[in-house]
């Protein structure tokens, strides 16, 4: 991961290592010009088997989709209030990749409070 709020933010997401580091390889060959090649059977995508490697990024996105798919569906019957969603997903898209190493544990004491607050049970 690439900060200490990424990583804070991954131990608690349903997402494995190997599914962040799959999603963020693929992420890096779309914005770098090489979307839609394939490799060749038998070929190594990041030390690992092409198989092995789709298999993981769509055991991944299917983890992504369950995901969002839960908040869509909690929003719906109350469980989360959408106001602070939103609030928690703004705070969280506009802190900068590298924070100060005191604000980090500040900023996941308040990411924790939060997420803690917007379910409503």
């Amino acid at each position: 991961m690439t900060s200490q709020l990424d990583d804070f933010l991954a131990a608690r997401s349903s997402l494995t290592k190997k599914q962040i580091e799959r999603l963020l390889l693929q992420i890096s060959l779309k914005t770098g010009g090489t979307e839609g090649v394939e490799p060749e059977k038998g070929s190594v995508i990041s030390g690992v088997s092409a198989g092995a490697y789709y298999r993981v990024l769509s055991q991944a996105r299917s983890n992504v989709d369950q995901a969002l798919y839960t908040m869509l569906l909690c929003c719906r019957i109350g469980v989360i209030d959408m106001n602070d969603l939103r609030r928690l997903l703004d705070l969280i898209c506009k802190v900068p990749s590298e924070v100060a190493e005191g604000d980090v544990d500040q900023l996941k004491s308040l990411v924790d409070a939060l997420a803690k607050r917007i379910v409503m049970l």
